[in-house]
């Protein structure tokens, strides 16, 4: 069929949101359940449960989960949504040139998709309470999940702005810094019984479930962090995808610019 002048000139519009990304919230919601479930039906049946495996444990489990997700999942949720439409790997190559890979429209559609996960995630976290019997700090937690989520959406916009094998570092790196820190520090003190505290406050999973659990952070390094360190790295990412945003809407995908990109 032929098409005319105008829509062969008109630039190509974003293509319907997949099933891999219409599954998300449904994702969110087990994997918060999946943290819960522990607590919730294994606890009570133990005669002498674990320290991580108590209804005490239910609020800093679901805490975890959640900001695990946020930045080592979320950000990069609209790559993976993409697998299969554009190529077979987890980042495929993008392929329209010209317009900016990022917009308003598309920022702004992420950080309603982070409010609603985070409206999924109040009846776990209501349950959660509830079985661990404690009170939650609501100011302190929200401060801290806000900073976390400008965190993710910077993660999320240099990995949309990036080239493909720049985001999979990035993912890795998302990873490694979430998860490394409590996996070191569990491996030191089960091996040589060292306790290394400093290191936990490099994660920013065991920022937020500190500041969830706790109060207002006190004027030492260690506090400030948990609220500012993270969110100034978002908006350092942020900056990133948006020049890379912009220097490969100018350039074709081989890094020519797009006038001379066959």
């Amino acid at each position: 069929m032929a098409t005319s002048g105008s829509d062969a000139g008109a630039a190509p519009s974003d293509p319907p949101p997949g099933r891999a990304g219409a599954l998300m919230p449904v994702v969110w919601c087990v994997w918060l359940l999946l943290s819960l479930v522990p607590s919730l039906l294994v606890a009570p049946h133990l005669l002498s449960p674990g320290p991580w495996l108590t209804c005490d444990t239910a609020p800093s489990a679901v805490l975890a989960a959640a900001a695990f997700f946020l930045a080592t999942v979320w950000p990069f949720w609209p790559a993976l949504a993409e697998r299969g439409e554009k190529g077979t790997g987890a980042f495929p190559e993008r392929q329209e040139k010209g317009p900016a890979l990022l917009s308003i429209r598309w920022i702004g559609a992420s950080a309603l998709e982070f409010v609603v996960l985070l409206s999924l995630a109040v009846p776990f976290a209501l349950v959660a309470w509830s079985v661990g019997d404690g009170r939650p700090a609501v100011g302190p937690a929200a401060v801290s999940v806000a900073g976390l989520g400008i965190f993710g959406l910077g993660l999320r916009m240099a990995a949309a702005g990036m080239a493909p094998g720049a985001a999979r570092w990035l993912m890795l790196a998302a990873l490694l810094v979430c998860a490394g820190p409590l996996v070191l520090e569990y491996a030191a003190a089960e091996t040589m019984g060292a306790t290394l505290p400093w290191l936990l406050e490099v994660s920013p999973v065991f920022g937020l479930v500190r500041v969830g659990l706790g109060a207002w952070p006190e004027a030492s390094w260690p506090w400030i962090a948990r609220l500012w360190l993270w969110p100034g790295v978002g908006v350092v990412l942020a900056a990133v995808g948006l020049v890379e945003s912009w220097r490969r809407g100018r350039c074709g995908s081989d890094g020519r610019p797009a006038a001379q990109a066959v």
